[in-house]
């Protein structure tokens, strides 16, 4: 694990700002320390060797007491923006991350949990903060600080500068050491965290069933003992800090009082000057500070270090569907019959294909029902229509024009879709349902049945979403209904529209989509018979192959 990863500079600009301007102070926090020593050496000697008044020394003072208020100035900015800076890294790097996903993955990643993927975007990149405030500035002032005194010394005492320049490279030589532990210990650690939000994420998710099951309390224990991994992996990586700390401040002390003791034994005889003498001593544990400290701090930076490569890893996925590079206008599906041609899916790391040369056609204004038993590839056909995935082999062509010619987000701006679980965004009913005039989605409302829903809520379209505004997964699936139908797109693609629901609120939804206008082309997947008796055209998924039939 790098201790600057120069990708993280390059994707985040506000990080490449604060190193520079870390780089600028370093160098004033450098000519700081070595004006406080030497006017130090210089009051001391003044005033205690060869006895001169206090008015003496007053520039010296003067200089004491600005360098140290400029020192702490930049200390505190140093932090201070270190922290303001993790914010807007952290902010750079999940709107990067989120924009990739969302455009060139729109599907997700299907071979990474939710959880995982929570984890590195949110908790993860907080991470950061400790990198940024303390640990960079530290590894910038171990740059600058050691060169700028150890330039110093030479000019005026060069046994010492050799007792530097040997002793030095003990602190990054057992950084390096513990780092290569630390580096280890932190990656377990976060992929026990990342399993853990997988997990814990999962039991949530599925809480209902489990209930429903009995099976609720056994899931504790798993969780406990997931937690007490992570409580196991943390310790561990504390432990190592600790002792790392105690390794690293050992070699600095030893390496300033040897300086110390060579310093006293000329002195003594008279091989060196009091003011210089002094100023030496003060230097040496501003010496060895920073690259201590940067060791130190490596700790607290390795979990953010660790979520930002994952980042980095996720914004290296391959998109799931390519933009050409000279799109061919999108197809009208209102005019544009779709055609599938021998269309075959396989997903990474799965032994057998998803689809396997499926060959059908939608014809503009059709109900068409894609049926076939679970996991058939119902749920994979609509992601090739809506172009979250690319046929391994084959071809969909809509008006005669490739679908692979076109730019992706060109067909999907013709297309609303309807998830097998819709939630509804937090807010106003008016803002989950698209934002657009009343009017049209009052429109939107009655053609899917939905309009006696918000009728009997409190503020009907103004209605605040959320615990006391309480919705049956009927209604929420009648409210996502109208949501598609309210963009107006000509093809609309269901997935599982009446699963899960109880027989009056599936009628009603089956009604819905009978009555749809003719100028919208729907395709849904269903499992349900009602479903498939509406429906102009079934689509009957096969293991090796498709069947149409006209209902």
């Amino acid at each position: 694990m790098r201790p600057v990863d120069p990708r993280l500079l390059r994707e985040a600009p506000a990080a490449r700002r604060f190193l520079l301007a870390t780089a600028v102070l370093g160098l004033v926090a450098a000519a700081c320390i070595v004006t406080q020593a030497v006017a130090l050496g210089r009051i001391v000697a003044a005033l205690f060797l060869h006895r001169q008044e206090l008015s003496a020394v007053t520039a010296d003072l003067v200089a004491l007491v600005a360098a140290t208020i400029v020192r702490a100035a930049i200390a505190w900015a140093l932090e201070s923006g270190g922290r303001i800076t993790a914010l807007a890294v952290a902010a750079q790097l999940r709107a990067k991350l989120l924009a990739h996903l969302l455009t060139a993955r729109p599907g997700g990643v299907p071979e990474m949990p939710a959880g995982e993927l929570a984890a590195a975007a949110v908790g993860g990149l907080d991470a950061l903060d400790p990198y940024f405030a303390r640990f960079l500035p530290q590894l910038v002032l171990s740059a600058v600080v050691p060169a700028s005194i150890f330039a110093w010394v030479v000019w005026h005492d060069v046994t010492s500068a050799v007792l530097m320049a040997v002793t030095l490279p003990l602190i990054p030589i057992f950084g390096v050491l513990i780092g290569k532990v630390t580096e280890a210990r932190t990656l377990q650690r976060f992929a026990t965290l990342s399993h853990l939000s997988a997990y814990f994420l999962d039991v949530v998710r599925g809480l209902p069933t489990l209930r429903a099951f009995g099976r609720g309390k056994s899931q504790s224990a798993t969780i406990a003992a997931v937690s007490d991994a992570y409580r196991v992996e943390t310790m561990g990586t504390l432990r190592i800090a600790f002792l790392s700390a105690l390794v690293l401040e050992l070699a600095a002390t030893m390496s300033t009082a040897v300086i110390a003791a060579e310093i006293g034994i000329r002195l003594v005889g008279g091989g060196i000057a009091l003011a210089p003498a002094l100023a030496i001593l003060v230097l040496a544990p501003e010496y060895y500070g920073p690259l201590r400290n940067a060791a130190a701090e490596f700790h607290a930076s390795a979990d953010g270090l660790a979520a930002a490569a994952r980042v980095f890893a996720l914004l290296d996925l391959p998109p799931a569907v390519r933009t050409p590079e000279d799109p061919l206008p999108a197809p009208d599906p209102r005019e544009a019959a779709i055609r599938l041609e021998r269309v075959t899916l396989r997903y990474p790391g799965r032994a057998g294909p998803a689809l396997l040369g499926i060959s059908a056609v939608v014809e503009p204004g059709e109900r068409v029902a894609v049926a076939g038993p679970s996991g058939a590839g119902k749920t994979s056909l609509l992601a090739l229509l809506l172009r979250l995935l690319e046929p391994s082999a084959g071809r969909i062509v809509a008006g005669g024009v490739d679908l692979a010619c076109v730019d992706p987000d060109a067909w999907r701006s013709g297309v609303a879709w309807l998830p097998q679980r819709p939630r509804l965004a937090p807010g106003t009913l008016r803002a989950a349902l698209g934002g657009r005039a009343d009017a049209e989605l009052w429109r939107a409302l009655e053609l899917a049945a939905a309009a006696s829903v918000v009728a009997a809520l409190p503020d009907g379209l103004g209605t605040v979403l959320g615990e006391r505004t309480p919705l049956s997964a009927g209604e929420i699936r009648r409210l996502a209904l109208a949501r598609a139908l309210a963009t107006g797109r000509p093809l609309l693609l269901l997935d599982e529209p009446t699963t899960h629901l109880d027989a009056t609120s599936a009628a009603l939804v089956t009604r819905a989509i009978a009555e749809l206008p003719r100028d919208t082309t729907v395709v849904f997947a269903t499992h349900d018979a009602r479903l498939v008796e509406i429906a102009d055209r079934v689509i009957d998924l096969g293991v090796h192959g498709v069947l149409e039939a006209v209902a």
